[in-house]
């Protein structure tokens, strides 16, 4: 018996590209048929998982913060139970926004 003898195969080497260099796109991404990215940017949605399935994001400018609305709802809340009408007034006006 003789030993197996070391063929040379016809295996393609991947080539090394420069750091600068863009690679060259993928052979099976080719015949894909998947359209681009949209180019106009889209609206924030909530948790969809396809475009357009989810409602979309209410804007936030005009909402006020969290520990504004901690403390306007605690004087409201103070001049309710203890009869105090301007430190109640004040925290609907703080709730409110306008101070």
């Amino acid at each position: 018996m003789s030993a197996p003898t070391s063929s040379s195969s016809n295996t393609v080497q991947p080539s090394i590209s420069s750091p600068g260099e863009t690679p060259p796109p993928s052979i099976v991404a080719a015949g894909t048929f998947v359209p681009a990215a949209p180019v106009e940017p889209a609206e924030p949605q909530q948790a969809a998982t396809g475009p357009g399935s989810g409602g979309v994001v209410p804007d936030q400018a005009h909402k006020l913060p969290f520990k504004e609305q901690v403390n306007g709802y605690a004087k409201k809340f103070a001049g309710a139970t203890f009869g105090n009408e301007e430190e109640r007034k004040w925290g609907e006006k703080k709730l409110a926004g306008e101070l």
